[in-house]
């Protein structure tokens, strides 16, 4: 009898135990990643200084005594919570409340995308509960920060993306820009999305009546909504976005970008490629597998990403952990690379274009997996093509496979709080 339920209700099983786990993290104050309390704390103090004198601290947000490049937003949105609750603990939980919404826009996106009668919705509903397990969402959700309250907002626009794709109604462009904007003025980062966004609705647009109208008033919503952030940044020059010693500094070491986010992007995506089974090209593959083996020579020699500035991604601190150098995460670079190119010319431009943008959101010096988790998982069944079909859901390996690999990132941090990894 007992099988006979958990056959039926596992996917509401799977939810409540999600859920209430990320639950009890927040009782317990759980900070499983190290650095989302800190930087709470820090953001928090921050709100502080809004307090004494909003608009003053608004206004000269780069050369307050505690500066930061989180967006003077998301301190703002901090400073009222704190104004309404007053608590400290009661802001974290009204935000941490709103943030973990996110799993429930990402099933809406599943649903959108797998709607047809042979995806089970009950296995959509597990998938979208693996961001429970997110080491990256938990703890950035716990401790509430800027890169998940955005996230939230950057699903809610695909959510409209994915409508307007089905629907051609131009309200839900409409739609998918403001919440764009929302999330990017909390998160900047994720304003580079636009130009995929506006590429696709030119795509989709370009046969329909009134093309140039439609594509014409689009620039222009986004011009409006944007021009707040380009007065704020290049007109009163509060440049915030530098700040932060090293660990915050533009850095523009391609060696150690491309390898590092190509290594945390190869991690998340080891469920998909174990799916897909990529078929082997012998010219292309070996023009790739040269490019790469010439790229990795230069990355040897000009690699300096530094691990005690935090970041670095699994492979790289396991590199580290293991041998105690670099030498094995190079020796996995070229796989790392080769999945990654496989992944950008896949089918279409559209895979080409993310994977850039996920090159380009991080151009500070360190890059952490909260940057990419679980952001990159999201967008593999949103909006990068991977061709999936019913299998994937029918055959629970897949499935299994996912959550194994989130549980394993989980694990690591946890042992990483005992043991130096």
């Amino acid at each position: 009898m007992i099988n006979n339920v958990f056959k039926k209700k596992y996917h509401i099983l799977i939810g409540i135990f999600t859920l209430l786990s990320i639950y009890i993290g927040f009782i317990f104050n759980e900070n499983i990643t190290a650095g989302p309390k800190m930087d709470f704390e820090h953001a928090f103090n921050q709100a502080k200084l809004f307090e004494k004198n909003f608009m003053y601290a608004l206004l000269n947000y780069d050369n307050l005594e505690i500066t930061s490049r989180i967006s003077p937003v998301f301190i703002s949105i901090l400073y009222f919570f704190k104004k309404l609750f007053i608590e400290t603990d009661l802001v974290r939980f009204a935000l941490f409340n709103i943030i973990i919404f996110t799993q429930f826009f990402f099933y809406k996106c599943l649903k959108l995308i797998f709607n047809k009668n042979e995806f089970d919705k009950k296995n959509l509903f597990v998938l979208s509960c693996v961001l429970y397990l997110s080491p990256s969402f938990r703890a950035n959700a716990i401790w509430p920060e800027s890169s998940m309250l955005g996230l939230l907002f950057f699903v809610i626009s695909i959510y409209f993306f994915l409508k307007f794709k089905i629907k051609k109604e131009i309200k839900f462009a409409l739609l998918n820009i403001f919440f764009l904007a929302i999330a990017s003025y909390i998160r900047p980062s994720f304003c580079l999305f636009s130009i995929y966004f506006f590429i696709e609705f030119c795509k989709l647009i370009s046969k329909e009546n009134n093309f140039l109208k439609k594509i014409v008033f689009l620039i222009f919503l986004n011009t409006i909504l944007a021009l707040p952030a380009l007065y704020y940044v290049f007109i009163l020059d509060i440049f915030f976005f530098g700040v932060g010693g090293i660990d915050g500094n533009l850095n523009f070491n391609f060696f150690n970008k491309i390898t590092i986010i190509s290594s945390i992007l190869f991690f998340h995506f080891i469920p998909l490629i174990f799916y897909k089974n990529f078929n082997f090209n012998f010219k292309l593959d070996s023009v790739i597998m040269i490019f790469i083996l010439i790229f990795l020579y230069f990355v040897i020699i000009n690699f300096d990403y530094n691990l005690d500035h935090s970041g670095g991604g699994f492979f790289l601190h396991l590199s580290n952990f293991l041998t105690n150098n670099d030498f094995l995460f190079f020796a996995l670079c070229p796989v790392f690379l080769y999945y990654t190119i496989k992944i950008a010319t896949y089918k279409n431009f559209n895979n080409f274009l993310l994977i850039l943008i996920f090159f380009l959101i991080t151009p500070q010096y360190h890059i952490t997996h909260k940057y990419y988790d679980p952001l990159v998982i999201l967008l593999c069944f949103t909006l990068i093509d991977f061709n999936i079909k019913k299998d994937f859901f029918f055959k629970k390996k897949y499935l299994f496979v996912l959550y194994s690999l989130y549980l394993t990132l989980y694990s690591m941090h946890f042992i990483n709080s005992f043991i130096k990894f």
